[in-house]
């Protein structure tokens, strides 16, 4: 006898998760990501077909297809699970092709790993959602033309075939170096901020500032600077003039959305993008817990803050019981979507109130209980009731001085409201008890020089707010895109900052130059517009895609054209001579990055080896001086001088805060060709180690 039913998905954890859930009742199969692709070694798009890809099946998927067709025949219908999304429709779209056999295949979406989520997703079987296929199929052409036909110039240019060009990722990358050229740009002007120190008669003292009566107006003439403290110190006292008191109320923010969940993560748990989303997406696709395996939070890739009505009527009455009625607002609080939101998701919240984290601690690894922990409160606290400020300006007016006046600000809480579950990290502001009329004596005054300041640096954060802001990619991207910036050497990160590298700066340049119709934010936020167009049956894909390779195409002929100019434009030429033909010596690019050569190649084919800077400490084998090398790879590693006659690799180590629970030294973060570790810092005593 035929069994009912077989559930596919792309994740072997959802699988066991399901599966466990379902306990026996269905047997659930996963493909273990995409069985099909374009090819990688060729573009895989027929341009004069309409621009219809061909998809292959990817290597060493063979035997999972062969599983999954075999056990389709033995039921009578195929439930598709994929991830709720483009990527997951297109999974589920190629299963069904691979399928193939007339059996009957509905679309189920899982919003959260749980039971109620899993058995209200089989009560209500789709069909694949064809045009959000046909979305994913016109951003894989889209990538896949940008990438196979640009990165060539690239590689012909640098002579390295790691480089990549990326439709969106060129656009991230503009948005670095062109702030990295402000901040170079950037003229600091100088201001002074005069301050004084005023003391009440029982000797409590209280700063205030010196502010022009005109807003936003500073000092910024050093001798106006210097005869206001002249003529202030002529004061012996002053009165209060003007208390200015108000009530303000502060609104807790919404629920994480793909886009903040990667910002908040990143300022307050000091997580990448990328390792936001692997924690995020395997809290969704399920932990193991005491008794039962179970998603913890709902589907991680989305930008709606709409939270489903039955979860809010239980997060209100936890709310209720936990902290009491005062912390509850009156109404449910709902949240504005963004216009080109796609709304068939929920935010990012926890799927069981009675999960609360600490509870289940023990069953998560130190980031993954930190990020929960941040989504569970921040989920909780945005259905609360808004914490209470009392705020106050104190005004001093001085005679004789008529357009600056002094003032002073105090804020103090006086309700915590959603802040009781998830901080603010405004500080209160205290002031001594003041009155109006009440007499103060001056006892000190200061003039202290600032300079303004530059625009700062994008950290991952305040980039992917860019990229959401500016409507560049969508949430499942966000991590994706950094880490390719990353990976491809064109960014690294310095104090949690993205800084241009110099191939980074010089492949902006190139690729903005000659493709400005292409990489450019508008027309890249109109893209996304038209993807979503199409996913909303208003646009069919070949039409996006035709409007998009049209003044591609005509961009790529003349960056073709200039690429000698492109080449030659590269070199640098430098003073000093090379010693076997006279030449000029000219810095040029290569496999592993630039170099210096000389300008008569390849009639002479001299090249200048790289000065190592030798660093102060010496190796603790032969007391050479060590140096600073570069691996073939371009990763950085620090040896000894003297190789190859000794071969002393110095391994680099992060202390971390974190106790080593055998002896208690410091942990530390370390490398091997495995990947990265922790460790003991008192190695080889203590061997303690676990996994990153």
């Amino acid at each position: 006898m035929k069994d009912r039913a077989i559930l596919i998905v792309e994740s072997p954890t959802k699988a066991k998760t399901i599966s466990n859930i379902l306990k026996g009742k269905m047997k659930v199969l996963s493909t273990k990501g995409h069985i099909k692709d374009l090819p990688k070694t060729k573009l895989g798009v027929d341009i004069e077909n309409n621009f219809e890809p061909t998809y292959i099946l990817i290597k060493g998927k063979g035997k999972i297809v062969r599983e999954i067709k075999s056990e389709a025949k033995k039921v009578e219908r195929v439930y598709l699970g994929c991830d709720p999304d483009r990527e997951g429709e297109a999974i589920a779209f190629h299963i069904a092709e691979e399928i193939n056999n007339n059996k009957e295949m509905k679309r189920v979406l899982f919003y959260e790993i749980t039971k109620n989520g899993i058995e209200r997703a089989l009560q209500v079987p789709e069909e694949i959602d064809l045009p959000k296929v046909n979305s994913h199929k016109a951003r894989r052409v889209l990538d896949r033309l940008v990438g196979y036909l640009v990165s060539p110039i690239l590689w012909q240019v640098f002579k390295n075939r790691n480089l990549s060009a990326g439709r969106v990722q060129t656009v991230a990358l503009r948005f670095i170096v062109e702030r990295e050229e402000e901040i170079e740009n950037f003229i600091p002007e100088k201001y002074w901020v005069i301050s004084a120190i005023f003391a009440k008669e029982n000797g409590e003292e209280f700063k205030v500032f010196l502010e022009h009566r005109k807003e936003g107006e500073r000092i910024k003439d050093k001798s106006l600077a210097e005869e206001l403290v002249k003529k202030i110190k002529e004061m012996k006292e002053a009165q209060i003039d003007r208390i200015k008191r108000e009530i303000k109320y502060k609104s807790p923010p919404p629920p994480f959305i793909t886009a903040s969940l990667q910002q908040e993560a990143a300022r307050k748990l000091f997580l990448s993008s990328k390792k936001t989303m692997f924690l995020a997406q395997r809290l969704f696709e399920g932990v193991e817990l005491k008794e039962e395996i179970v998603g913890l939070i709902t589907y991680p890739r989305t930008d709606s803050k709409r939270v489903a009505e039955e979860f809010l009527e239980k997060e209100r009455d936890f709310i209720q019981k936990e902290f009491g009625e005062k912390y509850l607002p009156e109404k449910i609080r709902s949240y504005r979507d963004r216009k080109e939101t796609q709304g068939a998701h929920e935010a990012i919240r926890p799927t069981d109130l009675m999960k609360r984290p600490e509870l289940i601690k023990d069953y998560l690894d130190k980031d993954s209980y930190k990020l929960y922990d941040l989504i569970f409160r921040r989920a909780v606290a945005s259905q609360m009731a808004d914490a209470q400020y009392e705020e106050k300006r104190i005004e001093i007016f001085v005679s004789h001085l008529i357009d600056f006046l002094f003032s002073a600000y105090a804020r103090r809480r006086i309700f915590d409201g959603f802040e009781k579950v998830f901080p603010s990290e405004e500080k209160e502001v205290i002031l001594p008890e003041l009155k109006e009329g009440e007499k103060v004596r001056l006892v000190d005054v200061f003039a202290e020089e600032k300079l303004t300041q530059p625009p700062p640096r994008y950290t991952e954060a305040s980039l992917i707010k860019k990229l959401e802001v500016n409507g560049i990619g969508r949430p499942s991207t966000y991590a994706g895109i950094i880490s390719t910036l990353l990976e491809r050497r064109y960014v690294e990160k310095r104090d949690g900052k993205l800084h241009p590298t110099e191939l980074g700066r010089l492949t902006e340049e190139i690729l903005v130059n000659n493709f400005s119709d292409i990489f450019e934010v508008h027309f890249t936020r109109r893209m996304e517009e038209e993807l979503d167009l199409i996913e909303e049956k208003r646009k069919e894909w070949q039409e996006v895609v035709r409007d998009f390779y049209l003044p591609f195409v005509k961009d790529l002929k003349k960056s073709e054209e200039n690429l000698p100019k492109i080449k030659e434009g590269l070199k640098e030429e430098i003073s000093e001579k090379c010693p076997i033909c006279g030449r000029n010596l000219i810095y040029k690019w290569g496999r592993f990055g630039k170099f210096i050569s000389c300008s008569g190649y390849p009639e002479c084919k001299f090249i200048k080896k790289e000065e190592k800077e030798l660093l102060a400490e010496k190796c603790p084998d032969c007391g050479s001086p060590l140096v600073r090398r570069r691996s073939k790879r371009g990763e950085e590693f620090i040896a000894c001088s003297a190789y190859p006659k000794c071969k002393f690799v110095k391994k680099e180590k992060k202390v971390l805060e974190e106790k080593c629970p055998e002896c208690g030294a410091n942990l530390v973060e370390r490398k091997s060709r495995f990947g990265n570790f922790i460790a003991c810092g008192n190695y080889p005593k203590c061997k303690f180690r676990k996994k990153r």
